[in-house]
């Protein structure tokens, strides 16, 4: 019995010595765990304040008003900090339709620029106290050079010419007149649908390959019915075309000039399933008898939107505002 006893006092030391010597790893797992989880933390706050920033700043400079960028960053990355507190740079702008924001960390109260490493310094007495934390975000604004559009329509130059004064008017599909396009040549007015992307109501655009083929006749596709029904009141992007070929049949197409911004207020239309055919806004322009038309009105737009998926196309009041790095 004695002899158990004795072993049971050895083994006691024992385990105090190896307790004390897992400490060293216990502490290194704390601060991993800790100390480095804190700092992901921290970054993915001035990320935010940083992203939030830059789409902010390039909203405003979209619009014309690019002042103020250094307070607007500074708001935006205290807004997305936990504790309210970020360091932010003053902004750059790359190039004139890009913004950059940086931002870092700022401790509240202190307003240390670094996050203490608590446990990593117990393990590592020559490890760094603390850690400063950065993060940058590039935002870029321009007028769509290629698009998915919503909308499968491609509106003639002459009905947009005169129509960024906000007036409500009524675009005939294929209606009889012309005007001179931007080098002088005449072109039909009105709008035509165009080729959907297989089974679905939508298609692509890109003005560097800017002749799009027609959808013959005047009906709209039925494919477009439940999208039809949601876009009254909306905001979409169309494509402007400022030169047609009107042959009618599967060679007509369209030359694409640039994309616009048009609020779709209401139509009479032909063709589709259960969609509903007429939806007329009363304070339009009339569209009665054989008349096939939609109803609405262009608009300055600047939307946070990854449709466009390149920028750099002619100005004719729609921006699009994105994060590029």
């Amino acid at each position: 019995m004695r002899w158990m006893t004795s072993r049971l006092r050895d083994e006691q030391g024992a385990t105090a010595v190896m307790v004390g010597l897992l400490m060293v790893p216990i502490i290194g797992c704390l601060a991993i765990a800790i100390d480095v989880g804190a700092l992901y933390v921290e970054r993915a706050q001035l990320q935010n304040g940083a992203d939030a920033g830059a789409l902010s700043i390039a909203q405003n400079c979209a619009k014309g008003i690019c002042t103020g960028s250094t307070a607007q960053a500074a708001s935006l990355a205290n807004a997305n900090a936990n504790d309210g507190a970020a360091n932010v740079l003053t902004p750059t702008f790359p190039t004139s339709h890009s913004v950059t924001v940086t931002s870092s960390t700022r401790e509240a109260g202190s307003n240390a620029s670094a996050i203490n490493n608590f446990f990593a310094a117990l393990i590592s007495p020559g490890y760094a106290n603390s850690t400063t934390v950065q993060a940058k975000a590039t935002a870029e604004w321009g007028s769509p050079q290629s698009s998915a559009i919503l909308l499968p329509i491609a509106i003639s130059y002459c009905e947009f010419r005169p129509a960024l004064d906000g007036t409500l008017q009524l675009i005939r599909y294929d209606q009889d007149l012309s005007c001179a396009s931007r080098d002088g040549h005449p072109i039909p007015g009105g709008f035509g649908w165009l080729q959907q992307l297989a089974g679905q109501c939508g298609a692509n655009v890109d003005l560097n390959h800017a002749t799009v083929q027609s959808q013959p006749g005047n009906s709209y596709p039925g494919v477009c019915d439940d999208t039809m029904s949601h876009l009254q009141g909306m905001t979409v992007l169309v494509p402007i075309f400022d030169g047609a070929d009107v042959a009618h049949g599967p060679a007509a197409s369209y030359h694409i000039y640039a994309f616009a911004a048009f609020k779709l207020t209401g139509w009479k239309l032909s063709g589709g399933h259960s969609f509903p055919q007429v939806n007329i806004d009363p304070a339009a322009p009339s569209c009665t008898g054989n008349c096939r038309g939609i109803q609405g009105y262009f608009t300055h737009w600047v939307s946070i939107d990854d449709a466009a998926t390149a920028l750099g196309g002619p100005d004719l009041g729609a921006s699009i505002v994105r994060l590029s790095n």
